[in-house]
């Protein structure tokens, strides 16, 4: 074999475990990448939906409270026939938006694999997917916060569980996300009892009082 031959080898070889050690160092950073990515989208769509059924609706349409002879509170409660409609279509139209979800344009970033500063805004670019990994999960939170004299803010939040899987050139992971979203809030002008409410559907065990 002459010197040229060898040497060509040697750089071929050189060349390739260059590339392999490239992309070990690289994948925890482009998994990241993609990671991060997931979670906004899945997140935006997560928001948006909401945003977009709960425009039809507010507050006292969720939630009746009502009041005795003298203006005092003596029950809060939560219709749980709209609210459980509600949840669950927005479950459903979450998971399709999800799977119909365009794909997402991810890179790997040259210069945080190799330190380089100047080499930040170079790397290759890359299309992933989403689709969900299982069905949407979602439950109500309620809180109530004092917001001055006699004046409580009721506020109840859709914390909502779900997975996705995320399917890249170099395989498939999943990722679980759980954003809590704002569904409605309200001030309540009266004394809110504090230890008898009644929230049809938002166990006391998923309620937050919250004092200041």
């Amino acid at each position: 074999m002459s010197k040229v031959n060898l040497f060509i080898i040697l750089i071929i070889i050189a060349l390739i475990i260059s590339i392999v050690s490239f992309i070990l160092e690289s994948y925890p950073i482009f998994a990241a990448s993609c990671t991060n990515a997931a979670k906004s989208k899945a997140n935006n769509i997560v928001h948006e939906e909401v945003k977009n059924m709960m425009q039809n609706y507010k507050y006292d349409d969720l939630i009746d409270v009502e009041k005795d002879a003298n203006g005092n509170i003596i029950l809060i409660k939560a219709n749980t026939l709209l609210i459980n409609e509600l949840i669950s279509g927005m479950a459903t139209n979450i998971q399709k938006k999800i799977d119909n979800m365009p794909t997402i344009m991810v890179y790997i970033n040259y210069g945080s694999v190799s330190g380089v500063t100047i080499l930040k805004n170079f790397g290759p670019k890359f299309d992933i997917e989403l689709e969900s990994a299982g069905s949407v999960e979602m439950r109500t939170i309620s809180e109530f916060k004092s917001v001055g004299v006699n004046q409580t803010l009721h506020r109840i939040y859709l914390k909502i569980n779900t997975e996705v899987n995320i399917l890249t050139p170099f395989g498939t992971f999943a990722k679980k996300i759980d954003p809590e979203v704002l569904l409605t809030e309200a001030v309540i002008i009266g004394d809110v009892p504090q230890s008898y409410y009644n929230l049809e559907g938002l166990n006391k065990e998923n309620a937050i009082e919250v004092v200041e």
